[in-house]
């Protein structure tokens, strides 16, 4: 047997029968898949409960065909109904179309097709009417065409296949982000529930009694599903609020949410809401909650990326000394389990992991899957080796999603900001992210060592990233964000083949986004219009198509210019990714008003190249593009250019304006700082 085989051997003696544990049983009117596994092959070893949720999400993954296409839509209604269309033979990913997080996806999952679908009506307005639409939906999933059953909610949907939710997915049709919760209740096979009310927001911390009431409210979801929960390892061991809550409590000093032993508390200080969630009264585990939280489109990508990416990559970035206990948080012992499990490891140490080093790597983008990085800090700036500072600034954009562990203080202590470590980072598009809320010194993380082993052997990555048992266990400050159902399924373990897309379905409105792309290029090579040529390079950057767009984008300005391009802000993405400066360059000078993402992509792809510039003026026109809030730190690294090339004096004359535009306060005095340091 290959090693997912022996895994469900070993499930399978520990737990039971298919589906008496979970796994969907095989409908009549289906054949076995390849690889099923039969009770006389499993050797009497009993396996662990994080193992176990593990291969339980990943059996309904490998058991139900994926097929090789992504599906944008519109708008959110049009995603539920896509969402509707899943069966128990096949599914595929489903993205509300954006420029930025629908083409990271693509960018990973790399299609056989990408369809764009037309509108349909919009969802109800009554609250009971929208739910009632959300149930169909999952029930909808779990049905085999064909069947003859046609159940109404997810509960008839798994009874028919004798099938026990994985866990349970709280939501609200009042918050953007159910399409996070439909999909995972959908492509996990979870109960979907509601969880109403004020919970805070993404930058809050609740008070004691908030804090109890929705912890009462988690648990009676749990009881409401009538199936076993109070305890890690048996069904229901997962949850996931797919809804605005706040990251941050403070605590009563009760069994419940009393912290680790030895860990240095003071009154008011917070933990991380995600750690307090799904405890017994006398503290001890009975699931593990990750949360997901934002529009209604990031929300359905986050959902995504856990059902249908296959990580094969990891960085390792290592910013501790070697010695003490800052050593047991390195990644020498890491990567070759990592290795062994068929990952690419990448390690990053030394000069590699200083300032430079990083933001050489800033340049295009970042390209793992999986990033595992320690660094000091706060929430806003984060420390590199051996001495030296980078800022949320210096937060990379992601080629394609990445799951995050990073081991570092505050990150997530304010999410929704953006001027913050962690909020950058899920803003780049970080769909899984275990991180801190508040100083919780190192041995609130999972060492490396032991987290490698976990992801190696199939255990979810958010549940890999919690200790999980013991004292160090106790509720404390590390938050996971994310699905805490997605595996990072090891690739020595072989995926089964995707199934080929489908014909069009053209009453559903469906087109091809790289024949419309073609379509759209035929167009503007004939008509020569700067419209035709948006309408090509924003098909292609959507379908994935980096190097075809960037071509597109050539072309185009050699037909017209660039001025006034309305694709200049579409070609930037994929010409900072393909690392052409200069092109980038020249497309972002022909947008009005930059985005700060664009505004991004500009000093993350430069930085490193000022050095190499020595036009006065070019240098003049960059602290005109200095980012406005935290304006010192792209100062501090273009003033010294400025006076290479023009002089002491136009670097104050560059500097000086930020003085007076930066509001009172640490960031006018770090402006002050660089202008005194001019010499």
């Amino acid at each position: 047997m290959n090693r997912l085989s022996k895994a469900v051997a070993l499930l399978m003696v520990s737990s039971g029968a298919f589906a008496q544990r979970g796994v969907p049983s095989t409908p009549p009117t289906q054949s076995p898949p390849e690889g099923t596994i039969s009770k006389s092959d499993a050797p009497q070893v009993p396996i662990p409960w994080p193992m176990q949720m593990g291969i339980r999400s990943m059996q309904v993954r490998m058991r139900i065909a994926t097929v090789d296409q992504v599906v944008l839509v519109p708008d959110a209604a049009t995603y539920l109904d896509e969402i509707s269309r899943w069966t128990l033979r096949e599914r595929w990913p489903v993205l509300i179309e954006d420029d930025f997080y629908a083409p990271m996806f693509v960018r990973s999952f790399k299609p056989a097709r990408v369809v764009r679908r037309t509108a349909v009506a919009a969802l109800p307005t009554d609250r009971e009417a929208r739910r009632t639409a959300a149930r169909t939906a999952v029930a909808k999933s779990w049905t085999v065409p064909g069947g003859g059953i046609d159940p109404t909610t997810p509960a008839e949907a798994f009874a028919a296949v004798r099938f026990e939710p994985l866990g349970i997915v709280l939501t609200s049709m009042d918050d953007p982000a159910w399409t996070a919760g439909v999909a995972l209740a959908s492509g996990h096979g979870q109960a979907l529930l509601w969880l109403e009310g004020n919970c805070g927001g993404p930058n809050d911390t609740l008070e004691p009694s908030a804090l109890e009431e929705l912890s009462a409210k988690v648990e009676e979801a749990a009881r409401a599903t009538s199936l076993p929960y109070a305890q890690l390892g048996d069904t229901i061991d997962a949850v996931t609020i797919a809804r605005t809550i706040a990251p941050k409590a403070v605590v009563r000093a009760t069994p419940q949410w009393r912290p680790p032993r030895g860990a240095i508390t003071k009154p008011g200080e917070p933990v991380a809401v995600t750690d307090a969630l799904c405890r017994n009264e006398d503290g001890s585990r009975w699931a593990i909650a990750g949360w997901i939280f934002g529009n209604e489109t990031r929300a359905a990508y986050g959902a995504m990326c856990s059902l249908y990416l296959s990580p094969k990559s990891v960085w390792e970035v290592n910013t501790y000394p070697t010695q003490g206990d800052w050593a047991k948080y390195g990644f020498r012992e890491a990567t070759p389990t990592l290795a062994e499990a068929g990952f690419e490891v990448e390690e990053f140490n030394g000069v590699q992991a200083s300032v430079v080093g990083w933001l050489n790597m800033l340049m295009g983008g970042f390209t793992p899957d999986i990033l595992l990085m320690n660094t000091k800090g706060n929430m806003d700036f984060f420390e590199m080796f051996p001495t030296g500072v980078c800022y949320p600034e210096d937060v990379p954009f992601e080629q394609k999603p990445i799951a995050l562990h990073l081991i570092h203080s505050w990150s997530l202590t304010s999410p929704q900001a953006r001027m913050t470590v962690g909020g950058r980072w899920l803003e780049h598009g970080t769909y899984a992210y275990a991180g801190s809320v508040y100083e919780p010194f190192l041995a609130a993380f999972v060492p490396p060592v032991i987290l490698s082993q976990r992801i190696a052997n199939y255990v979810p990555f958010l549940v890999a990233c919690r200790w999980g048992e013991g004292e160090s266990d106790q509720t404390w400050r590390v938050t996971t964000i994310g699905d805490p159902l997605f595996v990072t399924i090891p690739p020595s373990q072989p995926l089964p083949p995707r199934l080929p897309p489908s014909a069009l379905d053209a009453a559903r409105g469906e087109s091809d986004l790289r024949e419309s792309a073609r379509d759209a290029l035929i167009n503007a090579k004939a008509s020569g219009a700067p419209a035709d040529y948006a309408r090509a390079l924003d098909d292609l950057v959507k379908a994935g198509d980096d190097a075809i767009a960037t071509q597109v984008w050539t072309l185009a300005a050699k037909t017209g210019g660039t001025v006034g391009m309305p694709g200049a802000s579409v070609a930037l993405g994929p010409l900072f990714r393909e690392r052409n400066a200069d092109g980038f360059l020249k497309a972002y000078r022909a947008i009005d008003a930059p985005s700060d993402i664009a505004k991004d992509m500009l000093w993350q792809l430069w930085t490193q190249q000022l050095g190499g510039v020595d036009d006065p003026a070019l240098l003049q026109w960059f602290s005109t593009q200095v980012r406005p809030t935290r304006p010192a730190v792209d100062l501090a690294r273009l003033a010294p250019e400025i006076v290479r090339v023009s002089g002491a004096d136009a670097a104050r004359a560059a500097v000086a304006p930020w003085i007076d535009r930066t509001p009172e306060g640490g960031y006018r005095t770090k402006v002050r700082e660089v202008y005194a340091a001019i010499h």
